[in-house]
């Protein structure tokens, strides 16, 4: 499918309103701030008026450089007749003044252009004050004077300056001293060494998308600075005036360089751009080019973005990555046709190498009979195909050609000939998929596969999805790709024999491409998904059994990370029902494989070691069952705890110890830690605390085991405490002993870095002892410790929402609680189970960026909760402790 379009701009109307702008009155020196600042107040009022009322973007820019036209002209004026300045002086507007591309406030770049004739110094007392008054009035400048001989020398000497005066507009002044710069100046910017100035312009271009976020799908993009952003398409048009002396995107239609079509885009996303800058100004008063999260939400509801099955903010943000992706895929288009012409140029021979219907022309792939796109459309991924299989950049031209297919390739998308032509690109062996982004920028991969096609700049409103979903498809569909190369065996040694050994993984590939393809459908996105893989699996003519694993694959890719995170692994009935769940170990594999990818694929830092470790348990466990080897006997693992016990404490500690642990700790602990839990809670019966900290940086995590005598609410106390002193709590395994003591385990991590410092860990430590004493209550040490009323970033919201389920565990009822991670939440929720009255034998805490997601294993006087009421009313309690923890 081709690219969605980009909102059209409204039509423009600035011309009509330029009559009804104030009029900068004339007046001594006394009143000239005064006046001059009462101006500006009411330009802008009356320039936000207009844009509020619907104006397209370009327009209140012209409206704005109308009115600071007005204002520079009026006190040009004043003060050249004030100060007696000489005769021949020109005021020029630089930048996106000289362009009249204004925002708000926009930063005003002016040049006082003098004759060779009129030495500096007898322009400096105008240039001072001038510069000075526009500072004092609130104005940012950017001054310069020179002639235009210094403008050429300095234009060499610099590029910067060589760019801010390709924009060059008369302003105020005489004339004249502008029409020389005209006609001796500007010709030799426009041609003086135009190849080191494009390069120059390239790498500047390059440099700033990796300072700003070398990506458009960000979560809180820069407008101007970021990757498609404003400064993006400056750059183009500024390479554009030097290679092809074209002015502005007219220009580039009048001389052929885009087709209309594109040049059409191209100012629709410039507009929507402006319009959102605009607003940004508007709303801050002052300049402001980043698109936070809580400015997201205003834009939207400025711009009319309504309720429906997507969120008003994301159908927002997809036509600002829209217009943005417009942007840059211009841009760069035409900066490497610029550089390619430059090669060609520097060339001394003809170089050209067939490759099939294709040829390499100047290390470049391209075909030499433009038409054969669009009469045989499987040739585009033929195309793309023999690109990777060559490691061969696309020519600029049939980039081109491969964008006019596009209508043809969504005619044929059910035909043989492009069926067979998708498969062998999207299985090609040994791919490591490096095409897969310009096969998606060029629209090629939504003309074929329109169920990905449509979640195209879909974004997510949270801070867990980095990027879109159709880019952080692709980048977990490349991760999967890498790993079946063999470039990953030495980070991720068992995912890669996995992935090898993988008979046939088209099923996988095509799965991890439609796993989100849901979103935005209403309802459960995973169900949403199958059904559109059940469309894509006919059309493709897959086997039964590829059906069978690729709609397996997308309906449940979210169980396993869920499974892993957020249940009892050692908990057999648990293995044995995901196991069912699964059928077999293909399934199992190919999921396995794919919830990596998922997770890895989410934004830097998402896949950790703590994940991995669990997933792999929930793998290797599952794949026992499912080949029928059952796991040691509850018998045999008591043996390994008694004999390590005994050969320590001797075989009547180890007999005791054997009689007051529950049957669940013996399932899910490992016998090496036998002796460590039985010296703690020896220490235990004499003291209030006991405790243990080891470090595990494989995991990326420290264990932190602590016994004491068992109370009610003792979790939230820990709890509380340890979030006092920032140490997250990433899973809390509870034991409560038949003769009165508690031990549990919390695997910790502290707010920064993977291992939790011994200095940190004495001062809580300290404050756990106090609290276990009655030395100090617990809300005393939190009230002493709460941060300050510091000022908070905004985050997009988090509905809390509580669940329970009975299914997950024949022993306990499972509460699931996702809410807004704060400090203290698991104190807040503990204390609040306490208060139910239920216990708690195990939490898992996981977190997804500003997303907690919790889940408890409960009883109530020893049972599952069963009845409604009392399901009703634990809820309610966990809502208002949430609901309260977030008013503090």
């Amino acid at each position: 499918m081709s690219l969605p379009p980009v909102p059209p701009p409204p039509p423009a109307t600035h011309r009509e309103t330029l009559g009804s702008l104030p009029v900068f009155t004339p007046g001594g020196p006394e009143t000239r701030r005064t006046r001059a600042r009462e101006f500006l107040r009411e330009a802008r009022a009356h320039a936000e008026a207009f844009h509020r009322g619907g104006a397209a973007g370009l327009s209140t820019s012209r409206l704005l450089a109308a009115a600071t036209d007005a204002l520079v002209q009026g006190l040009f004026t004043e003060l050249s007749a004030e100060l007696q300045a000489p005769p021949g002086l020109a005021l020029a507007a630089l930048g996106s003044y000289g362009r009249r591309e204004l925002s708000p406030h926009s930063d005003l770049d002016l040049l006082l252009l003098r004759p060779w004739s009129v030495p500096e110094a007898a322009a400096a007392p105008l240039a001072q004050a001038f510069s000075t008054l526009l500072w004092d009035i609130k104005c940012a400048v950017g001054w310069s004077t020179r002639s235009p001989e210094e403008c050429l020398r300095a234009a060499d000497e610099d590029q910067t300056i060589r760019t801010a005066l390709l924009d060059a507009r008369f302003v105020a002044g005489d004339a004249t001293a502008c029409d020389v710069f005209n006609r001796d100046v500007l010709p030799d910017l426009l041609s003086h060494q135009a190849d080191t100035y494009i390069q120059e312009k390239a790498r500047e271009l390059r440099a700033r998308r990796e300072k700003f976020g070398d990506s458009v799908f960000l979560l809180e993009p820069n407008i101007k600075q970021g990757e498609g952003g404003l400064r993006d398409l400056e750059t183009a048009l500024w390479i554009a005036r030097v290679r092809f002396h074209a002015r502005g995107l007219t220009g580039l239609l009048q001389q052929s360089l885009l087709p209309a079509a594109e040049v059409a885009r191209l100012k629709a996303a410039r507009d929507f751009l402006l319009r959102i800058r605009h607003h940004l100004h508007f709303l801050r008063g002052r300049k402001e080019d980043r698109l936070t999260f809580d400015l997201q939400e205003e834009v939207a509801r400025f711009l009319g973005y309504p309720e429906g099955p997507v969120l008003p903010v994301e159908a927002f943000m997809r036509d600002d990555y829209l217009a943005a992706s417009a942007i840059r895929q211009a841009v760069d288009a035409l900066i490497i046709r610029c550089e390619e012409l430059s090669a060609a140029r520097r060339s001394t021979r003809f170089s050209e190498q067939p490759l099939g219907p294709f040829q390499a022309l100047h290390g470049k792939l391209t075909l030499a009979d433009p038409g054969r796109f669009t009469r045989e459309p499987a040739t585009l991924l033929d195309f793309m195909r023999t690109a990777e299989e060559h490691g061969l950049p696309l020519h600029s031209e049939a980039r081109v050609q491969a964008s006019l297919a596009v209508p043809a390739l969504e005619a044929a998308r059910a035909t043989p000939a492009v069926l067979a032509a998708f498969r062998a690109f999207f299985a090609r062996p040994g791919t490591r998929g490096e095409r897969l982004f310009e096969l998606h920028d060029l629209g090629l991969l939504g003309a074929v596969v329109p169920e990905f096609g449509r979640v195209t700049a879909h974004h997510q409103h949270d801070l867990y999805h980095v990027y879109t979903v159709d880019v952080h498809t692709l980048f977990a569909l490349r991760r999967l790709y890498t790993l079946r190369a063999g470039e990953l065996v030495e980070t991720e040694p068992e995912l890669s024999r996995e992935m090898r050994e993988l008979t046939d993984p088209f099923p996988l590939y095509l799965g991890m491409l439609l796993h989100d393809a849901g979103k935005g459908m209403g309802g459960d996105h995973s169900e949403k998904g199958r059904v559109l893989m059940v469309a894509l699996g006919e059309r493709l003519g897959l086997t039964a059994r590829q059906r069978e694993v690729a709609e397996f694959l997308v309906l449940e890719h979210l169980t396993m990370s869920h499974t892993a995170q957020r249940r009892d692994l050692s908990d057999p009935a648990l293995i044995a029902d995901f196991a069912r769940r699964v059928g077999d170990v293909e399934k199992l594999t190919c999921l396995y494989l794919l919830t990596w990818a998922d997770i890895s694929s989410v934004g830097p830092r998402m896949w950790t070691a703590w994940k991995a470790q669990l997933l792999r348990e929930l793998y290797d466990k599952t794949r026992a069952h499912l080949l029928g080897r059952e796991p040691m006997g509850g018998r045999q693992v008591r043996e390994r705890f008694h004999a390590r016990w005994a050969q320590v404490s001797g075989e009547a500690r180890a007999r005791e110890l054997a009689e007051v642990m529950p049957e669940r700790y013996f399932l899910g602990t490992d016998p090496a830690r036998a002796v460590l839990h039985g010296r703690l809670l020896a220490r235990a019966r004499r003291q209030p605390l006991a405790a243990a900290l080891r470090h595990h940086p494989d995991a990326g995590s420290s264990e932190l085991t602590l016994a004491a005598p068992d109370r009610p609410g003792l979790l939230a106390l820990l709890a509380g405490v340890l979030s006092v002193h920032r140490i997250d709590i990433l899973s809390a395994r509870i034991v409560s002993t038949a003769d009165g003591l508690a031990l549990d385990v919390f695997d910790v991590r502290p707010p920064q870095g993977p291992r939790l410092d011994r200095p940190r860990w004495r001062q809580a430590r300290a404050d756990l002892l106090r609290v276990l004493r009655g030395d100090l209550t617990l809300e005393a040490l939190m009230n002493r410790r709460r941060p300050g009323a510091l000022p908070k970033r905004h985050l997009p919201p988090v509905s809390p929402r509580i669940t329970l389920d009975n299914r997950a565990s024949r022993d306990f009822t499972v509460v699931d609680v996702v809410a807004l991670d704060q400090v203290g939440l698991l104190h807040a929720l503990a204390s609040a189970l306490t208060r139910s009255g239920a216990s708690i034998a195990l939490a898992k805490v996981s977190t997804e960026a500003h997303r907690a997601m919790d889940s408890f294993y409960v009883t109530q006087a020893g049972a599952r909760l069963e009845a409604p009421a009392e399901q009703a009313a634990l809820v309610a309690t966990l809502t208002e402790a949430v609901d309260a923890l977030a008013s503090r």
